[in-house]
């Protein structure tokens, strides 16, 4: 079976899971330990595990305006289609402490995701994934990418300590393409709300607190570290899937973002990650120039 696991070094993620070891004593909560340490209260609960239905997934009835057919549905307006990869694993959750946690082979969640999220896409699976608004506090920089852990981390920690905001996962990483664009900032660490009723829009200092709009992704999961040589390698191979399937384009700013499900609570080789590109459909006028 084909799988994706990337050991480049800190690259990406800079300091930031350095970091994700305060959050885990700070923010206790849906934690797991790494497979193979796992209490045995933990190993019990995992017997189960459900793969068929994810959660709030809407089954039976006709696709929704706009949603491809064969794609999973969820309350939340989220869909997921897998389109290519191999999935080195298939996708199961069980209940959590606060939330489903997802868990595909030896990578697993451990912090609950937003409500209304989309699910994890398994290592080695291609995807096209759409999300809701999602509530978000954001940093952005111009600093070299190998300085998103020290410059963004910690501002985005002590805002939402000093608001008493529980920690979700994933952490969003967006990379924007500043050789077309060279005035946008050249990234941005974002830490999602669990739901907007945890705190307002706004600005906190350098923090911009922000909901997001509806955006579409094409989606490749990962297991293991990523580092920008892997992630450049990886968005390539999805705009060559875009090549292949012209009824998709690239959309926005965004030259790829990678989600980041684990700290270091989790050993390097089971973190769990996706690397994502925003695309959209291509309208019929344009497919037929």
């Amino acid at each position: 079976m084909q799988e994706y696991t990337i050991r480049t070094g800190v690259g990406l993620a800079g300091a930031f899971v350095v970091g994700l070891a305060s959050i885990a004593s700070a923010h206790a909560g849906a934690g797991e330990r790494p497979e193979g340490e796992r209490s045995a209260a933990a190993s019990d609960a995992a017997v189960d595990e459900k793969a068929s239905l994810l959660p709030d997934e809407v089954s039976g009835g006709e696709t929704p305006a706009g949603v491809p057919q064969g794609a999973r549905v969820f309350s939340s307006g989220a869909w997921v289609l897998r389109v290519g990869g191999e999935a080195v694993e298939e996708l199961s959750w069980r209940e959590g402490r606060d939330g489903p946690l997802f868990r595909a082979g030896v990578v697993m969640t451990d912090t609950k995701l937003p409500v209304g999220y989309a699910p994890p896409t398994p290592p080695g699976a291609i995807e096209i994934k759409h999300y809701p608004e999602v509530r978000r506090a954001e940093f952005s920089s111009d600093a070299r990418v190998g300085m998103m852990g020290q410059n963004g981390f910690w501002p985005l920690f002590q805002h939402i300590s000093r608001n008493d905001i529980a920690m979700t996962a994933p952490v969003e990483m967006e990379y924007a393409d500043v050789e077309t664009d060279p005035d946008l900032a050249r990234w941005t660490m974002a830490f999602l709300y669990h739901t907007p009723d945890d705190g307002p829009t706004g600005n906190d200092g350098r923090i911009l607190i922000v909901d997001t709009e509806p955006k579409t992704f094409l989606s490749i999961g990962v297991r293991g570290r990523t580092g920008w040589t892997g992630v450049n390698r990886l968005s390539a191979q999805l705009d060559a899937w875009l090549e292949e399937n012209p009824g998709w384009k690239r959309a926005g700013p965004m030259r790829a973002r990678t989600l980041g499900y684990n700290g270091p609570n989790v050993r390097t080789g089971n973190q769990w990650w996706e690397v994502q590109i925003q695309i959209e459909p291509v309208e019929r006028d344009e497919a037929t120039d």
